[in-house]
């Protein structure tokens, strides 16, 4: 009964840390937001992966853009 107990008590922790393992980090989200950003993207028309980025940091990557398509990086 105790091993059974102790497999059950396993499996949940191993499920939490996939879990927990398979959330993107900040880092991660915000790079995926730079790399979305094209000639469409806008202050009120964000990518999808945008969403989750603060406003003033989707603002900074915003501005860094078109900066960079005007070759003033």
């Amino acid at each position: 009964m105790r091993i059974r107990i102790g497999v059950v008590v396993l499996a949940v922790v191993l499920l939490i840390a996939a879990f927990v393992s398979s959330i993107p980090s900040e880092a991660e989200t915000e790079a995926a937001c730079r790399r979305a950003l094209d000639n469409t993207s806008t202050a009120t028309n964000r990518p999808d992966v945008c969403l989750d980025v603060p406003a003033e940091t989707y603002r900074a990557f915003l501005l860094m853009y078109v900066l960079r398509a005007e070759g003033l990086d």
